[in-house]
């Protein structure tokens, strides 16, 4: 007898919260939508809460105690929304299903359910995992994905800690080590402080980095550690330095589901997945990906976008033209004492920039010769919440003037946006 096999419209792998956005959206169009999460889903809920809680340091100290109330809190935060999806008419399951494709259907087994699906998105959370050569020495090495091994311990005054610059959550996290009175290195492989930044916003970031005592070493990514005399030393560039706790967010790669080597063997070890302006993956036209598959930083704004605009898009006929994400218009940050932010520009020659720099902290934005904005860098208190005003103006084809005429505000980063954009105007008509 052949088997039975539940049919969805669309079948999610998720365990994110873009996975979760997905089958909510899905679901409210009128699709039949089955959410399949793992039985460990993202991790980084505890780096984010240490961060947002380093963000107030202030006596050099952190109730681990309280962060560790907030992260149980958080677990049955994620509980109550998998109820409340189940509410909404998605089919939530939890556990680690395994993938199939028969001809042009998708399908997951878990235990004794048979879904089938026309469509499936992989929305998986990942993972970092430390560099071999730590296994050489006994140095305790942490990700963003373990660091709440932090709570039983704490940060002891004046430890030695080499962070790697793999990704923003990284540097935000040799800050609060900072905070916590560590002695911090931070290395980046690169020529800039973070892959991914504007020379303007790197340097920036550096010294910012520098101003709070954090040594950056630039083009000197950690190769191996060594025992000489019971104290452990890591390689970096041309130097070994003596550490005692290294963290790392490199090799960050997707938790493929189970089913997924046979599928496609090639997939293993793949830390990004080309996909088209669909986000549709090249194994089948019926299979898209989102967040941490497809690569770059692990930034859950983005992450999230790219699901809901899958959703979007299969809403629309074969012959309309898909929606497609201007990853360049999607704003990010590097939160700190003082935070950094970005959106758009880039570092294209035929773009006009003004600059402006003041106690309060940094601006520059970018405009094209008709005075539509193109992007924005930032560093300043309140740059993170100031930057999307910056992204909503170049999503709708703002100008400077639109910016130099933002209402007045008590936010340093609004003012220092609004008097970077009328120094930009004044320089306009100076050259017409």
């Amino acid at each position: 007898m052949a088997a039975c096999y539940e049919q969805h419209d669309w079948i999610i792998l998720g365990g994110t919260a873009a996975g979760r956005l997905a089958a909510q959206q899905a679901t409210r169009s009128g699709l039949r939508v089955a959410l399949i999460e793992p039985l460990e889903p993202e991790t980084r809920p505890w780096a984010e809460l240490l961060v947002s809680q380093g963000a107030a340091l202030a006596a050099g100290t952190i109730d681990w105690r309280s962060l560790q109330r907030q992260a149980q809190w958080h677990d049955r935060l994620w509980g109550d929304q998998r109820a409340a999806l189940a509410a909404g008419g998605v089919d939530c399951l939890v556990g680690d299903g395994l993938l199939m494709r028969h001809r042009n259907q998708w399908r997951v087994q878990l235990g004794d359910r048979l879904l089938a699906g026309r469509r499936c998105l992989l929305a998986l959370p990942g993972r970092s995992t430390v560099p071999l050569w730590t296994e050489q020495a006994p140095v305790t090495a942490y990700t963003p994905d373990t660091i709440a091994q932090l709570a039983h311990r704490g940060v002891r005054p004046g430890e030695r800690w080499l962070v790697t610059a793999d990704s923003p959550m990284a540097i935000e996290l040799a800050q609060v080590l900072r905070g916590l009175g560590a002695q911090v290195t931070l290395a980046a492989a690169g020529d800039r402080v973070l892959g991914g930044l504007p020379v303007a916003a790197a340097e920036w970031l550096q010294a910012e980095l520098e101003a709070q005592a954090i040594e950056v070493i630039l083009r000197a990514a950690p190769q191996q550690c060594k025992v000489l005399e019971g104290q452990t030393w890591i390689q970096v560039g041309d130097r070994a330095r003596e550490v005692d706790c290294l963290l790392t967010d490199g090799n960050y790669q997707a938790l493929l589901p189970k089913g997924f080597e046979q599928l496609c063997p090639r997939a293993i070890g793949i830390g990004d997945w080309p996909a088209n302006d669909r986000l549709q993956l090249p194994l089948a036209p019926e299979l898209y990906g989102c967040g941490a598959l497809l690569g770059g930083h692990p930034i859950g704004a983005i992450a999230a976008t790219e699901a809901q605009l899958i959703i979007r898009n299969s809403l629309q006929t074969p012959i309309q033209r898909p929606h497609c994400i201007r990853y360049e218009q999607q704003p990010w940050a590097v939160r700190g004492p003082l935070p950094l932010a970005v959106v758009g520009g880039g570092e294209r020659p035929e773009l006009r920039s003004a600059a402006l720099a003041l106690a309060a902290g940094r601006c520059q934005i970018q405009h094209d010769r008709q005075g539509q904005l193109q992007g924005a860098l930032l560093l300043a208190a309140g740059a993170i919440e100031a930057i999307s005003t910056v992204a909503a103006l170049i999503a709708r084809s703002g100008t400077i003037a639109d910016l130099a005429h933002l209402p007045a505000t008590e936010s340093p980063a609004i003012d220092l946006l609004r008097r970077t954009a009328q120094q930009a105007l004044i320089a306009a008509r100076s050259r017409q």
